[in-house]
């Protein structure tokens, strides 16, 4: 399972950086591009869609890399309703039926920073990037993610689930 940067400060087996926020308009892999371009088709004139309007007919292509994690409490914890497979094999383990605070009574340290992250995006109602390099605590193999994380909500007021998409490769230039 994850549980920790790769150790080196600075650059990751190729010289790129290790995990980082990016601008949504960083975003480089196709996959999640078209992720962005369906969010944002659904979401017409409103802040975010409503979890319906990204069916899993919308995400069909998606599936294999898509988390959908419900919010719990306005955002007090996160529960992991659905983990598609190219997340399981990544991370080592399938954390479906979990919350971030169970995830962090396994993993302390990892549930901590997912719980930060969904926050942020549930509290701006905004989508947030992520890109660079984790290692695997499972057989410490190290491997490099693109991952989005895209809000959605029955009405404009606030975030009820959380849409993440994600990628990963053992070469960043695998990602492309």
């Amino acid at each position: 399972m994850l549980d920790r940067e790769v150790s080196d400060p600075a650059t990751g087996p190729d010289g790129s950086r290790f995990r980082h926020s990016i601008s949504v308009g960083e975003i480089q892999n196709p996959l999640l591009l078209k992720g962005l371009a369906i969010w944002r088709r659904q979401r017409g004139s409103r802040r975010f869609p409503a979890r319906a309007d990204m069916s899993p007919r919308q995400l069909a292509s998606l599936l294999r890399n898509a988390v959908l994690v419900r919010v719990l409490n306005k955002g007090e914890d996160f529960e992991f309703r659905v983990v598609g497979d190219a997340i399981v094999i990544a991370q080592g383990a399938s954390f479906q039926g979990k919350t971030t605070a169970q995830i962090e009574a396994a993993l302390p340290g990892y549930g901590r920073m997912l719980k930060r992250v969904y926050g942020l995006v549930t509290a701006s109602g905004e989508p947030s990037a992520y890109r660079g390099w984790f290692e695997r605590g499972a057989d410490g193999r190290a491997f490099f993610h693109e991952s989005l994380v895209l809000p959605l909500g029955e009405d404009d007021a606030a975030a009820d689930h959380l849409l993440i998409l994600g990628v990963y490769a053992y070469k960043a230039e695998e990602l492309r």
